[in-house]
Parts: C-alpha cells; structure tokens; sequence
C-alpha cells in the first residue's frame, strides 16, 4: 500500500486513516514537493537518506525491454528494481519512456499502431499503478521523435484528435488514458530537453500546452529536463518556465543536471537555480539525473566523488531543502470531504506532513491541523 502526497498539481485522495511511509529521513520529506535521482541498476546503500521520488536511467526504455516490436517476450528486471523500491518505501517512481526515437528496438520504425499498443498494454500489466510515466519523450522536432509517428499520427481521428503538428503526441496520451485511467493515481507526462532554455524550444512547448487545453488531452504534467538550464541565468529560465505554467499544467523538472567540475561554480549554480525551482508554486517536484562523478551520463554532472563523498552542490541541497519548505499550488486539487467540522478558518494554508496533504492554520507561531488530505 502507498500512501503520498507528491500531488501533480490536480487531485488527491481524501484518506480517513493513514499509515506512516516506510522511510528514512529524505531531504524532502515531508514536503508538497519531491525530490529524486535516479535508479540505475541497483538502489546505492544510502540512497533512502536522500531521496523520496525515483527514475530509471535507461531500464524503462523499449529497447531495455524488446528487441523487437514485433516480439512476444520481455525483460523487466531492470524496471522491478526501480518499481520495487517504490512499493517498499512507498515513495513515487516514474516509468521513462513509453514513446521516444531512441533507445527503441532495431526494427522501430515499421512499428504499426498495434504495436505500439501491444508495448503499452505489456507495461500496463506489469505496472497498472506505477505514480508516473513519461508517455512521449523529446518529440520535439531535431531532438527524437519517435520513428513510428505516423502510425499515431494516422489514428487521429479515431482518438478525437484535431489533425496538427501535436496529433501523434495526444494520441499517444489518450492510449495511455484508456489504459491507466485514474489520473490520481498514475500522472501522464510529457518530457522534453531545452524548454526552459532556449526560445525555439519553449515557444513550441507553451503552444502545445495550450493545445492541451483546448482539446482536453489527458496531459498531467511537464516534463523539463532542464540539462543545460545551468548553463543561463536563473531569471532566463524562470521566465520560460512561467510562460509554460501559464497553461495551468503543473510541471515537473525532470532531469535536472549541472556540468560543472569545479565545486564551487556547481555549488554556486545548484543554490541558485534549486532554491527558484524549490519556490515555483507550479513545479512539482525536482528529480536531479545522476549520483557519482564518473558514473553519469555527462562530465561534471556528479553531486557525489566517485568515492562517494558529497560534493559542496550535495552538501548545500543536504541542508537547505529540509531548513526550506517547498511552495506548491494547490489551487486545482478537487474539492473533496475534511475530517474536521469547524468552520474553514481564515488564513487556511496546506502543508505535506509524512506523507499527508494536512489543511491548517498558524496559531501562536504553531501549525495547527484541521483537516488531512492523502493518496490511500
């Protein structure tokens, strides 16, 4: 059973009792956010003294899985260990990736719609309630758009989708629905690379989100993986990030690294640009992509020595994400029953306490509780 109030920005579940989440003292614990890494083929020994959300590096790709699209047997031992830890810890993992152009089997590109089914329907059965999943991933054109678009793009209609440079990447999302339909307990996502950086990139990002607007494609969050957002000054991709969340789609940063070898400037660049992601009321959580130097996927990424000791980028996230709570806005979660039957009081603020959304008031400098809203 998991209980967690990493909310997405829409709904959660009003729980009269509430078990304690098995877990350690994660930085983010407690908080309306989460924060996360990634799990590569093993969960590292003090991986739970940190973290409370995880990805898989590269075991939820299809290739990782199939060789072929047109095959009938699967390698999930990759995945289970990421999935594993998050039904023991009770924490959120994210599946990466349904629909992408890379890392995808050899024979990809004569992938018929009902392939593409297939492959959803066997991560479904595998994984019916896993919190998130990244449906499409770097669609955007230059980056990997998966080579069996038109395959989707041809289902438009059937899918209600109005025909456009989106149709195949809102098909892909409504598949997903039919298969995983609670959005309170499994989130869509879309994942992309450099739109929070650069202007071609974002411009395309916000019209699609107004697109999922307009047509209501079951679109739970943004993914930015934010690679190279230490790169530009935090005010430059704050503004991106807020001409994004003026859509209303809560946001997530998705694989968030910084390229630095020298400790100070990576140091420098983390305290800046976490503390904006930590204080954006639309970003749901913040899921940094890589633990070791020398074991990530780009130089310098590294917030731990290839020994294992903390870089001065971890040291500063060990002691100011817990000393700073996280802002989250709550203003689209669903009007659901409380607990207590006073009057709403005046000055009413939420706070993620161990894993429950709790309503409140501050009395004398103290939070008071009355009510609780959780995820059972």
């Amino acid at each position: 059973m998991k209980h967690w109030s990493y909310l997405g920005g829409r709904t959660c579940v009003f729980a009269i009792a509430l078990t304690a989440v098995a877990s350690n003292a994660q930085l983010a614990k407690g908080q309306c956010k989460f924060l996360g890494n990634i799990i590569t083929n093993q969960v590292p020994g003090d991986y739970n003294t940190y973290w409370n959300q995880a990805s898989p590096e590269n075991s939820g790709k299809w290739s990782s899985v199939q060789s072929s699209v047109k095959g009938t047997t699967y390698n999930w031992s990759g995945f289970d260990v990421v999935s594993n830890w998050g039904k023991t810890t009770g924490h959120p993992v994210k599946f990466h990736t349904l629909v992408w152009g890379s890392q995808q089997p050899n024979d990809a590109s004569s992938a018929t719609l009902a392939d593409v089914k297939k492959w959803f329907e066997a991560v479904h059965t595998r994984y019916p309630n896993v919190d998130q999943i990244d449906v499409v991933n770097e669609a955007f054109s230059g980056h990997a758009p998966a080579q069996y678009r038109n395959a989707l793009k041809n289902a438009a209609s059937q899918y209600g989708v109005q025909s456009g440079e989106y149709d195949w990447i809102f098909v892909s999302f409504k598949m997903a629905r039919e298969l995983w339909k609670d959005s309170t307990k499994t989130k869509l996502i879309y994942n992309d690379f450099n739109t929070i950086e650069y202007d071609a990139e974002n411009k395309w990002q916000v019209e699609m989100t107004k697109q999922i607007k307009a047509q209501k494609i079951p679109v739970d969050g943004i993914g930015l993986q934010a690679h190279d957002a230490y790169k530009l000054s935090t005010s430059s991709v704050k503004a991106k990030i807020d001409a994004i969340a003026a859509a209303g789609i809560p946001l997530y940063v998705t694989e968030y690294d910084i390229g630095e070898t020298d400790n100070t400037k990576q140091k420098n660049i983390m305290a800046e640009q976490m503390a904006m992601f930590w204080n954006h009321p639309k970003i749901m959580g913040v899921t940094y992509w890589g633990l070791r130097d020398g074991q990530t996927w780009r130089t310098g990424t590294g917030i731990f020595t290839n020994t294992g000791a903390l870089r001065p980028s971890m040291t500063w996230l060990k002691d100011w994400i817990p000393a700073n709570q996280a802002k989250c806005d709550f203003s689209d979660i669903e009007a659901r029953p409380v607990v207590a039957t006073a009057p709403k009081p005046s000055g009413l603020i939420m706070k993620n306490i161990d894993g429950r959304l709790v309503a409140g008031v501050e009395r004398e400098g103290k939070f008071v509780a009355v009510s609780a809203l959780g995820r059972n």
